[in-house]
């Protein structure tokens, strides 16, 4: 199954966030449903039950996913580990903390990255489609993020 990409309005995106928004690669959040994509920051399993579509995330500590924003409600659930979670609100940058048991939701049009500061298993799912435009300023973490692990594995090998 695809799931597809859709246009984000931009009504109700800050005036301060819209500026730096950018499409993502064409093929993100394109993925085969079940699956489960790895790379150097652990692994994201994709899943399906009935119409319900939700990701686990298994992520390595120390690194950063994410740095969008959605049109729908993002909804997470931390199974093990701890989890900074910043978010563009209001012109300002707020950092909260989570742990195993701690249910978060992001609201829509809410710029948000995640950063893992130990092995974290989580769960995301969305109150709608699925699509997100990339917010540079968080984009650029999340990008350095994965190169340094990229070269951190590599490094071991």
């Amino acid at each position: 199954m695809r799931v597809p990409q859709l246009p984000i309005k931009l009504g109700r995106v800050e005036p301060d966030v819209v500026r730096h928004l950018y499409s993502p690669p064409a093929a993100h959040g394109v993925v085969s449903i079940p699956s489960v994509v790895r790379d150097a920051r652990g692994a994201v399993h994709n899943l399906m039950i009935g119409s319900f579509r939700f990701n686990v995330l298994e992520t390595r500590a120390g690194v950063a996913r994410s740095g969008d924003v959605h049109r729908s409600d993002q909804l997470d659930f931390v199974f093990k580990g701890r989890v900074s979670v910043t978010t563009r609100e209001g012109g300002v940058d707020v950092t909260r903390n989570y742990g195993a048991g701690d249910f978060l939701v992001i609201p829509a049009f809410v710029p948000h990255i995640f950063r893992f500061l130990n092995e974290t298993v989580m769960a995301e799912w969305w109150s709608g489609p699925f699509e997100a435009r990339y917010y540079r300023p968080y984009r650029a973490e999340v990008d350095g993020s994965l190169q340094r692990a990229r070269g951190a594995t590599q490094s071991r090998e």
